[in-house]
């Protein structure tokens, strides 16, 4: 009997969680720096970034996905635009840097399952406290959202 009632209840929370993840921003650094997030909220997260180093910045969603990358010098808001989850964390101006598609299928089963990786190397001799922020938009569960932002400061 008590069977009944727990399958009952994972049949219904399941797609709820499948639901979760959106597109995603991940930071991987060569200096052991990183951070990410798979569910869009309008949050920046902090990185530190060293000169020298290649950075490894990886946007999630569906596979075949549509992508833009932005980049702005902060990220402090969190602007609504009608039709696309999340919001805008970047402050302007706030620049196109690339667009593309998610062409690579990710190994992690509990990630968005497209990706497309960019290595993105930090060039030496940039002064202390000089700040990037960056920011995603794609597809993520079959829903156009912006990503969570990412700023990275030396």
């Amino acid at each position: 009997m008590r069977f009944l009632p727990l399958a009952t209840s994972l049949l219904l929370l399941g797609p709820v969680t499948a639901q979760f993840f959106g597109p995603g921003l991940s930071w991987a650094g060569t200096s052991g720096n990183g951070t990410r997030s798979f569910v869009p909220t309008c949050q920046n997260l902090r990185v530190t970034a060293v000169p020298g180093e290649t950075v490894t910045l990886t946007i999630w969603g569906d596979p075949q996905a549509p992508f833009a990358l932005f980049a702005a010098t902060s990220g402090s808001q969190c602007l609504v635009f009608p039709g696309i989850n999340n919001g805008l964390v970047l402050d302007f101006p706030v620049e196109t840097v690339l667009f593309g598609v998610l062409t690579q299928q990710s190994p992690c089963l509990a990630c968005p399952p497209g990706m497309e990786p960019l290595q993105i190397p930090i060039p030496n001799g940039l002064p202390p406290g000089t700040a990037l922020s960056v920011q995603a938009a794609s597809i993520g569960n079959r829903a156009l959202a912006f990503t969570t932002a990412i700023t990275a400061t030396i």
